[in-house]
């Protein structure tokens, strides 16, 4: 080898093969560093471009995979409401079901259902996904489920799945049990359990008996001073008082027996413990005892405290029971009843408190009158009359029909007794005479024209009926000795008997919509005819007051309420009323059917009801002769059947769409596994194509250290020649 001290060939062949271990440990170091083996387009332009297009698909399907678990998530939850859902429906079916039975509480498996239904409507508002309620509407939803790639175009696949609507919305699923009630359905539509009951008015507090007690009264010594004053109502008007004076009254028992002398005292009593007692004649109301006051006069009476009944005595009420037995129900009184508003309502409070009374009727005192009915529309008793010392007693009405009497031809044979008791108890007679066969109506007249009858009609149709005024009592109609010689009769016992009493039937309508086919049954009876009319909620655009019977019987008759009107979910009590009035006015309703809400023709005795309307309420009244009555009016039934069915058909909805939501939710569980499975299988061909070997990239690294270190010393061997070259010359 020549030497050169111009030319170090050694160290420069050196230099490039340390210059290529140099370059190697630094791909070396880079790959360990950063784990690839292709970190940029000049390491391996081809895998880089590969790769590259692989991490791309991969943070799609990532992103596709979290969309995915967000949509089952959601599903999952919208899944477990419906299957929820499911359950309540089955719970409130469950108690629907017993809801049938007669002894259960209706009211405490309402709220249970009610509660349900309340927890449907919160499940169905809390599944949502991506500003979509999962269960409130019924929408398509489409989620990416994947990406491929043709050539340079890329194709993406979807997964698609429908929303479930179980919302009580018209027209939602569960439409059908929206607003399920298990009550009567009567009750649903009034506001009361005693409307549509046919009320009666008793009156005002009865203080015709009246008791002081001995402590109320002082006399004086001296007689002379004792002048007492009785002063009592004879009318309606606050005005109709009358007085009568006693005087030089020496004690209580001269008192009494004063009190009775009078032609306004019935009977009077004096009890040095109990006190004084009186009864007032002709019905009239105790109204004050007074005594005369001066200088020197020690005489007082307190009548702050009367009362008008006592605690023992009885109060009865003679009914007709469901089976069609007649009965009577008697109520001891437990206390003393107070001759004034509050011992009414306190005598409220103690019949309606009574288990045997509260059974069968309900009482209320209201704007200074006694009212009483039945309990409610179930219960079936119809009430005869009522006795009691606070009560007026209702005038009898009786009907004789025309096969219970035979009259002569020659009016002056036809001559009868009517033998009542007046309103002290006592019997009294008045005579009928000359009944003309061919005008009864003029013998009617002239009874009505009597102080103690209210009204009457008679004619050879109807037959004869009486209605009596208040605490008059019918006793007998007999024909005269001289009439039944000539061969005149006429019944012991009147064909019917009743009271003259007015009847009221009111009906407050609550906000809630009728249902097409619903029907409502107005039940009367006017002048003896039983009268039944039926409105009925009708489709087909159906008019209101249209007549919809084929008008075969002429004392029933169907009209319409149309449905457009009344069965809309905003529907009022004021709109049902309305469309009531509408129909009973709507012009094919007859006169014979004698329903009247014109102010001229007032109820009147054997003609027809009047009725007025107000808001959302209805009345209908009788004229309080008797003839002319008032039955239950019945409303629409609850239709357990259909009840079942909606929920039924409820339950069959929300199923399929726990099914439909379970299926969505499996498909994209599936959909989601393969994305991640697809996924992994990328990453790992990226690994392959640009992830370092890390062994490998060891093992290299530690031979170009050695082999660095070997270069080194190569060159500085190599660097060394020209010393050695240097030496020669020295």
């Amino acid at each position: 080898m020549t030497s050169s001290i111009l030319t170090n060939a050694s160290a420069m062949t050196a230099l490039r093969v340390l210059n290529s271990i140099n370059k190697d440990l630094a791909t070396t170091q880079n790959r360990i560093s950063t784990g690839l083996k292709v970190s940029s387009a000049k390491d391996n332009a081809s895998f880089w471009a590969v790769s590259s297009v692989m991490k791309s698909d991969v943070n799609s399907f990532k992103a596709i995979g979290d969309n995915l678990s967000l949509a089952e998530n959601s599903l999952s939850v919208a899944r477990t409401g419906a299957e929820q859902i499911t359950k309540l429906i089955d719970t409130i079916k469950s108690k629907t079901t017993a809801a049938q039975e007669g002894s259960i509480d209706k009211g405490a498996l309402q709220a249970d259902i009610d509660a349900a239904l309340d927890q449907i409507s919160e499940i169905t508002k809390s599944a949502n996904f991506n500003g979509v309620k999962l269960l409130e509407t019924t929408s398509k939803v489409r989620l990416l489920s994947s990406i491929g790639r043709d050539g340079s175009n890329v194709d993406a696949s979807y997964i698609s799945f429908t929303s479930q609507d179980l919302t009580f919305a018209p027209r939602g699923g569960l439409e059908s049990i929206a607003g399920l009630s298990v009550l009567d359905r009567g009750d649903s539509l009034v506001e009361s359990k005693t409307d549509g009951v046919p009320e009666y008015n008793m009156g005002a507090l009865n203080s015709q008996t009246f008791f002081m007690d001995a402590n109320k009264f002082t006399f004086d010594t001296d007689n002379t001073d004792n002048d007492f004053t009785l002063t009592y109502s004879t009318g309606t008007a606050t005005s109709d008082t009358s007085t009568s004076a006693f005087a030089d009254v020496s004690d209580g028992n001269d008192l009494a027996s004063q009190l009775a002398g009078s032609a306004d005292v019935v009977n009077a009593t004096w009890d040095n413990t109990e006190g004084l007692t009186v009864k007032l004649a002709n019905g009239y109301d105790f109204s004050a005892l007074s005594v005369a006051t001066g200088a020197g006069i020690t005489a007082q009476v307190d009548d702050s405290v009367v009362y008008t009944a006592k605690a023992g005595q009885q109060v009865t009420f003679n009914y007709v029971d469901e089976e069609g037995v007649n009965r009577t129900l008697t109520h001891t009184l437990q206390n003393n009843i107070v001759s004034s508003d509050d011992g009414a309502l306190a005598l409220v409070d103690e019949l309606n408190g009574n288990e045997d009374f509260a059974d069968l009727f309900r009482i209320s005192f209201d704007n200074g009158e006694f009212k009483i009915s039945a309990k409610d529309r179930e219960t079936d008793v119809e009430l005869k009359d009522w006795s009691g010392p606070m009560f007026t007693t209702p005038g009898d009405v009786v009907t004789f029909a025309p096969s219970s009497y035979n009259l002569d031809t020659d009016n002056t044979d036809n001559d009868f007794v009517l033998t009542y008791r007046d309103l002290n108890g006592s019997l009294q007679t008045s005579a009928v005479a000359d009944v003309d066969a061919t005008a009864l109506g003029t013998t009617a007249t002239a009874l009505a024209g009597t102080n103690f009858i209210k009204n009457a009609s008679w004619d050879s149709t109807n037959g004869l009926t009486m209605a009596l005024e208040a605490g008059y009592e019918f006793v007998s109609m007999q024909p005269t000795a001289a009439a039944t010689g000539e061969g005149v009769t006429f019944a012991s016992e009147p064909t019917f008997e009743g009271m003259s009493i007015v009847e009221r039937n009111e009906m407050s309508f609550q906000d809630q919509p009728l249902r097409l086919g619903e029907e409502i049954t107005l039940n009367y009876t006017v002048n003896g005819t039983q009268k039944e009319v039926v409105l009925r909620v009708t489709g087909q655009d159906t008019d209101t007051g249209a007549r919809l019977d084929d008008q075969s019987n002429p004392n029933r008759i169907e009209l319409a309420l149309d449905a457009r009107e009344v069965t809309h979910a905003s529907t009022t009590g004021s709109k049902i009323v309305e469309e009531i009035v509408a129909a009973l006015q709507g012009g094919n309703l007859p006169s014979s059917f004698g329903l009247s809400n014109d102010s001229a023709s007032a109820p009147s005795f054997g003609t027809n009801l009047y009725y007025t309307n107000n808001n959302n309420t209805i009345t209908f009244e009788t004229a309080g002769t008797g003839i002319d009555s008032l039955d239950v009016t019945g409303l629409p039934i609850t239709d357990y059947d259909q009840l079942l069915d909606n929920l039924e058909e409820a339950m069959q909805v929300a199923t399929d769409a726990a099914a439909a939501l379970g299926s969505a939710q499996g498909r994209i569980e599936i959909q989601k596994d393969f994305i991640m499975e697809l996924t992994d299988n990328l990453e790992e061909g990226i690994g392959t194509l640009v992830d370092a070997n890390m062994n490998e990239e060891s093992a290299r690294l530690q031979a170009l250290q050695v082999q660095q270190q070997l270069g080194i010393q190569s060159l500085s061997i190599a660097n060394q020649a020209p010393q050695a070259l240097l030496s020669l010359f020295q």
